[in-house]
């Protein structure tokens, strides 16, 4: 069984030392097989889609490749919206703890269902007195047996308590007429027991309003694909019981599924140079000076960095990056171990598909890292989304 990533073309490993400057390159191979599996194993669960979380990339051309891929998309802000409406995304959803009352009227203009956060949110949307049509995030009570760091139900600040404010709810959509046709939920990663319990959860709220038409899972499934079969048969067992409520209430749903960092994490490389190396003699360990900053890019990004030399002697080492900040380092400075290094060799940073610049901060004013894409074992350009320029053929 296909698993979530697979391995990229040799040429990628070819590239790393032909490339002059601090490099991010997704292969879009990658992401093609990531796509066909993932949308494989979400079908399983009758009327389910697939969509791509917009702020774990904003590359315009990329997202172009995932608009033609046939995915739909969600987005966080009016920002977001403006870099797709016209990639050709089968759907746009868009959820936010925050719409202005102008990003509220731009999503209305343009036939888009928000799906708010809070009850002040919902209030503020009612008042603007033009839309009836409206989508409610969720806040899930994962219990506290299946709550883990990993799965931030309980934690989590986002989404609102249904049951607490049940009444209101009702009031509103009796005096103005509301549909209520969306619940949507990101509650960190799943597991096999917090993805049932979130599902049964929200099937018992479609099943007290009759106008919900599409249920969005959320992202986070990095733990629920850690075994495919596990969750092909969860799937299969859930389609069952999504089969039987629709026979029950008489009407069918559609389910959404919408990551960001399991479609692109794998699939992103960062290369970088080692430019110097010294000892950090309170804790014992030699630094590798990159020629391009963690802190600038992601900052929980985690990585287990590649070298292509074939040294017989290792060294343990952390990674800093080229800013004036003290915590500017990979992974906390997590010591690795790696072949014997010196200055000038490229270093192959896997995992940094995903948020790595959609987060990023230009701390010192440092430049970002140079965007290709891998098609076909070659390379091409990505220019950034305000110029409006195609990728070409280097």
């Amino acid at each position: 069984m296909d698993h979530l990533y697979k391995q990229p073309d040799g040429k990628l490993f070819e590239l790393v030392n032909q490339l002059k400057e601090p490099t991010m390159i997704y292969d879009l191979d990658g992401i093609k097989h990531t796509v066909r599996v993932l949308k494989g194993d979400i079908e399983l669960i009758d009327n389910a889609f697939l969509h791509i979380a917009v702020k774990a990339i904003h590359n315009k051309e990329m997202l172009n490749h995932f608009a033609h891929l046939g995915l739909g998309c969600d987005v966080a802000s009016v920002g977001e919206y403006r870099l797709v409406h016209d990639s050709g995304f089968r759907k746009i959803t868009t959820t936010s703890p925050y719409y202005s009352r102008d990003s509220m009227s731009t999503f209305v203009e343009n036939d888009i269902v928000m799906d708010l956060d809070s009850m002040d949110q919902l209030n503020d949307f009612v008042e603007m007195g033009y839309s009836k049509e409206v989508g409610l995030r969720i806040a899930i009570p994962i219990p506290e047996e299946m709550d883990t760091i990993a799965t931030f139900g309980l934690d989590s600040r986002f989404g609102i308590d249904f049951y607490e404010n049940k009444d209101e709810l009702v009031r509103l959509k009796e005096t103005y007429d509301l549909t209520i046709s969306n619940l949507h939920i990101h509650t960190g990663q799943s597991t096999g027991a917090s993805f049932q319990f979130k599902l049964n959860y929200l099937l018992d709220i479609a099943s007290q309003i009759d106008t919900i038409k599409t249920i969005n899972l959320g992202g986070g499934l990095f733990y629920l694909f850690h075994n495919r079969e596990e969750t092909r048969e969860l799937f299969k067992e859930m389609n069952l019981l999504i089969r039987n409520w629709e026979n029950v209430h008489g009407r069918k749903l559609e389910f959404i599924f919408e990551p960001g960092g399991a479609l692109l994490a794998g699939n992103g490389y960062l290369i970088s140079e080692i430019v110097s190396k010294k000892v950090h003699k309170k804790r014992n360990v030699t630094m590798l000076q990159c020629d391009t900053s963690f802190w600038n890019l992601s900052p929980w990004i985690r990585s287990n960095p590649i070298f292509l030399n074939r040294s017989d002697e290792v060294e343990r080492v952390v990674f800093v990056g080229n800013t004036l900040f003290e915590g500017d380092s990979l992974s906390d400075f997590k010591e690795y171990e790696v072949p014997k290094v010196k200055r000038g060799d490229k270093v192959l940073f896997p995992a940094f598909g995903a948020y790595a610049l959609t987060n990023a901060r230009r701390f010192n004013r440092l430049n970002l890292p140079n965007q290709y894409v891998l098609i076909d074992g070659e390379i091409h350009s990505l220019e950034e989304e305000i110029r409006g320029e195609p990728f070409h053929s280097v």
